[in-house]
């Protein structure tokens, strides 16, 4: 019996728990009610409130958990060349203790436990059967029909009179080791399965509480304002867009000059850095009031400034102030100093030229709602016919135009060193 007993400890001191397998935890789960009797509000762009009322879900005809199935431990080949060892590999194993065994699994036995989510679908009993592919669960009547309302601690054995807003769990126990056979023996990677491992399952459990269903996509994709364009024209309503100011200047028909560079700017109020707005309406989603938070977020794009003699530039935000100097000559270099943020010397005299500044702003809408157990965000589309973000273009229609200027040719200065005593 001490040899026994040694080599027992032994074998659990070389074979850990993995915990990502282990059950025991889901049953200790303490998550909150989706509960909550305070009033949505944002501050700093954040949702800090967003459940009201009381959470009383009715029941479906159907039972999914919400939750996904760990990986199967004998879907994992033992390595290098598993080729006829046993599966699942033994670091899943640890050793039954009294009271927390599965049926049929013998106390003292190496065993591994992994906590699944099945689908339970109501049968004409008023009962549930499970049903759990990946594992090979297959019970009817897993959840009987009548049972205690109020056995509603985490743990407690699910039946049909408790399950509704919780999430329901089975414990899988390995029951019997498998061999692998490889798919192709002794050529990688191998391929094949596990063979002859079989599970068995507690009875279905109550594993965490639910939170309400996520309202469906037509609401969630249905904000308290109007999309495309209409959205748009909301949107920059409330921006001065202003137009463009020159320099030579203040006319929109002052004359220019070549090689002298001339300067441009946005005289308006447009967005130059990313801004955001909210919006909010409710919801009723399993008996309980949502919050739902609607976040505009808009992103200028950069600036394109055509002259009119062909030449383009790109700025990356609209500059929207005069230089703090004039362009000077140098007559050292003979070249003008270039002070301006955007500017471009003409090449060749014309009788007019127009300057124009377009830019493009992206609008993107996410929603997010907190249902008392966690926070939720969601994009929403902005343009219904491409079902992403909207475009908000702003450019020469909207006033952001500026000539014709002609370009005359500057008049030559003679010019002569001072010659040195």
């Amino acid at each position: 019996m001490i040899k026994r007993a040694g080599f027992i400890a032994l074998f659990v001191a070389l074979f850990q728990v993995d915990t990502a397998f282990a059950g025991g935890d889901v049953h200790g789960s303490t998550a909150p009610q989706p509960t909550s009797a305070a009033s949505a509000s944002v501050v700093l762009n954040t949702l800090q409130a967003g459940a009201g009322g009381t959470y009383a879900p009715s029941m479906s005809g159907d039972v999914a958990s919400g939750h996904t199935d760990p990986q199967n431990p004998v879907t994992i080949p033992p390595p290098p060349d598993p080729q006829g060892k046993s599966c699942p590999a033994t670091h899943f194993f640890h050793v039954g203790s009294t009271g927390v065994v599965g049926p049929g699994i013998p106390h003292g036995s190496i065993v591994a436990v992994v906590t699944i989510y099945p689908t339970f679908t109501r049968n004409a009993q008023g009962g549930y059967d499970g049903s759990d592919p990946a594992f090979g669960y297959g019970q009817s009547n897993a959840i009987p029909s009548s049972g205690n309302p109020a056995a509603t601690s985490l743990g407690s054995p699910a039946t049909a009179a408790n399950i509704a807003g919780h999430i329901v769990a089975v414990d899988a126990w390995l029951q019997h080791l498998g061999t692998w056979q490889d798919a192709t023996p002794g050529v990688p990677p191998y391929g094949g399965s596990c063979q002859g491992a079989l599970f068995a399952f507690t009875a279905p459990f109550l594993a965490g509480n639910a939170p309400p269903p996520i309202p469906p996509a037509s609401v969630l994709n249905t904000p308290p304002f109007a999309l495309g364009s209409a959205l748009m024209a909301e949107v920059a309503g409330s921006w001065r867009i202003g137009s463009i100011a020159t320099l030579p200047g203040p006319g929109p028909t002052t004359r220019t000059y070549v090689h002298i560079p001339t300067c441009a700017w946005l005289d308006s109020g447009v967005p130059s850095s990313t801004v955001q707005m909210h919006a909010v309406k409710t919801t009723v989603e399993g008996g309980v009031t949502l919050f739902l938070v609607y976040t505009l977020t808009i992103t200028p794009g950069p600036v394109t400034w055509s002259w009119g003699d062909g030449a383009e530039a790109e700025s990356a935000g609209p500059p929207e102030s005069a230089p703090a100097s004039l362009p000077a000559y140098d007559p050292t270099a003979q070249t003008w100093t270039d002070p301006c943020a955007v500017s471009h010397a003409y090449a060749t005299v014309a009788d007019a030229r127009t300057i124009t500044a377009s830019e493009t702003y992206t609008v993107g809408i996410t929603v997010s709602w907190d249902d008392g157990v966690s926070v939720h965000t969601a994009p929403v589309p902005c343009d219904p016919g491409t079902g992403g973000p909207c475009g908000l273009p702003i450019g020469p229609a909207n006033g952001w135009v500026s000539g014709p200027h002609p370009v005359d040719q500057i008049e030559p200065v003679p010019y002569a060193p001072t010659p040195s005593p």
